[in-house]
């Protein structure tokens, strides 16, 4: 793979041509990024691991910054997009007079499940944490009986990957939990308080807020989904393409479906 890089001087000398600025910018970040790749490298991973790394991150990261591009411009085409119009409506609705006991059940129903999936982040972050405090077990238990073989350093790269996304998902569900435990306190508040303290009317900042705990909800899901792929990551790089790009077609489907 180094022998790709040979390449940088190359492209070096162009973009001097094109002016320097430009140069400036693309020449540090080419070499950021190289420099990244040569750590990793040292670090154990190969050319493989890379490629799939980089692929894993570019699909989770451009895929879910097109769609919020997408909810944003057209809410009508999107299936969130509906739900944070249907969500306006139930807002409105449960702020008429009677309405708050129901209002307060249905998010304590929503508290109850990201609160269970916040507890199940917080079991494999420990079950991980174990696993890489016991690396040379683990290592054993992984190449004892099948034909994996991964040395102690890249099953404890992969373990801290594996981590690092319920992490993000353990973050999510807590914001999620946090703001559900204002919107109970919102919806048996006064509107015109609400209106005159955060100065929109009260449907409005009562729906931005369900929504933001919703787009919450959302990104700790789908930390759940991607640690398939890199669950997979274990039996090799094809296997993390593969599903990678399985967990992509789930998520358009939910997304795109109606």
């Amino acid at each position: 793979m180094m022998r790709h890089w040979n390449m940088v001087p190359r492209l070096q000398n162009l973009l001097r041509r094109r002016g320097t600025l430009r140069y400036i910018m693309i020449s540090y970040y080419t070499r950021l990024i190289y420099d990244r790749i040569c750590l990793m490298e040292k670090f154990g991973l190969s050319s493989s691991d890379i490629a799939s790394l980089i692929f894993f991150i570019s699909c989770t990261l451009i895929y879910h910054a097109f769609y919020y591009y997408r909810v944003a411009k057209l809410p009508k085409n999107i299936f969130k997009g509906k739900i944070n119009i249907i969500r306006r409506t139930w807002v409105e609705n449960m702020l008429q007079p009677g309405n708050a006991i129901v209002a307060v059940q249905t998010l304590r129903n929503i508290h109850m499940a990201a609160s269970f999936l916040a507890s199940s982040s917080i079991v494999f972050i420990g079950s991980i944490i174990y696993l890489i405090f016991t690396i040379e077990q683990t290592s054993g238990i992984i190449t004892g009986k099948g034909t994996i073989s991964l040395p102690d350093y890249l099953v404890f790269f992969k373990l801290l990957i594996l981590m690092i996304m319920f992490l993000v998902s353990l973050l999510n569900f807590s914001l999620c939990i946090r703001l559900l435990n204002y919107l109970v306190i919102l919806v048996g508040a006064s509107q015109d308080t609400i209106a005159e303290t955060m100065g929109m009317s009260a449907v409005d900042y009562i729906t931005r807020m369900f929504s933001i705990a919703g787009i919450h909800y959302t990104f700790g899901i789908r930390g759940f989904y991607y640690t398939i792929p890199l669950i997979a990551w274990f039996l090799g790089t094809k296997f993390f393409i593969i599903f990678t790009f399985l967990v992509l077609l789930l998520c358009l489907k939910l997304d795109y479906g109606k």
